[in-house]
């Protein structure tokens, strides 16, 4: 490898620190990417994912964020309860950005045509460090209830406060509002993408990914390929078990919240701040 080559890694690898700069490096450039290919009956979702059909994710949020410069940002997030969303922290505080008003998109697949709910308060974890993204979680609390009895907007539900099971080596769904690949192209879909994927034990976990996370205790994964990843404004979405034990409901186990620097399929692991060592926080702010 020639030392220009050399130089170039170092410094993409500086450029890309844990934390500090989601929304300038990511979330900006997917909502103006996103609402024009909108226009233009296009779409950008999670790479090598299935299109999704209505109701195929009725827990998933799509999160429009006005930041202080006036620039718009997107995210992804889950229905926690009928009036609550939960998300990254990064989403609302990046380190450099922070968000002035957001809004929710619940019901519909398309991100800016979903039916919209305004964002009255947001809590962040009290002990989120945007530089570690250590407790990378916020809650969004809307400005009105969804709608009662329906089907395209149903809460995830959440583990028991002292449940213990990493959920290495079951298949789990993720999903949400991120592109289809690094180099995504105009085209006809405009629906969310999910893929399904199995989580990785913790040790591999670790060793998987590419920017190490500041406790792995707090985060769990799950496999990338050349072929499928989490890409932009995934960030906040879930990490869902659906049908969990034959009841119909989709456990939620993960917020997606530490993706390559590299690219949507560079192959390293997805990160996902784990849900079980939050569930005392969540359910206090519910």
């Amino acid at each position: 490898m020639s030392l220009l080559a050399i130089s170039c890694c170092l410094a993409l690898l500086a450029g890309q620190t844990l934390g500090a700069g989601y929304h300038e490096d990511v979330g900006i450039p997917e909502a103006t990417r996103i609402r024009l290919k909108a226009a233009q009956l296009a779409s950008e979702r999670i790479s090598g994912g299935a299109a999704s059909e209505y109701g195929d994710n009725p827990y998933l949020a799509g999160i429009l964020i006005t930041l202080r410069s006036g620039q718009l940002s997107v995210c992804s997030g889950t229905l926690v309860t009928t009036k609550k969303v939960l998300t990254a922290a990064q989403c609302w505080y990046d380190g450099y950005n922070v968000g002035r008003k957001a809004e929710v998109k619940l019901g519909l697949v398309e991100l800016f045509n979903a039916f919209r709910w305004d964002v009255w308060r947001v809590r962040m974890h009290p002990a989120y460090d945007p530089t570690s993204l250590l407790n990378d979680l916020a809650i969004m609390i809307l400005d009105g209830n969804i709608w009662p009895n329906n089907k395209m907007m149903i809460p995830a539900f959440l583990p028991a406060v002292n449940e213990t099971n990493t959920y290495a080596g079951m298949e789990a769904r993720v999903s949400g509002y991120g592109k289809t690949s690094d180099y995504d192209q105009i085209n006809p879909e405009t629906n969310q993408q999910a893929l399904t994927v199995t989580v990785m034990r913790p040790w591999e976990c670790y060793w998987n990914m590419a920017r190490r996370p500041a406790d792995s205790s707090k985060i769990m994964c799950t496999p990338g390929s050349v072929l499928w990843g989490t890409c932009g404004a995934d960030l906040g979405g879930p990490l869902v078990i659906p049908n969990y034990n034959g009841t119909g409901n989709h456990l939620l186990i993960g917020v997606t919240s530490i993706q390559s620097p590299f690219g949507c399929t560079s192959a390293f692991a997805t990160g996902y701040t784990r849900v079980t060592e939050y569930v005392s926080w969540i359910q206090q702010n519910l």
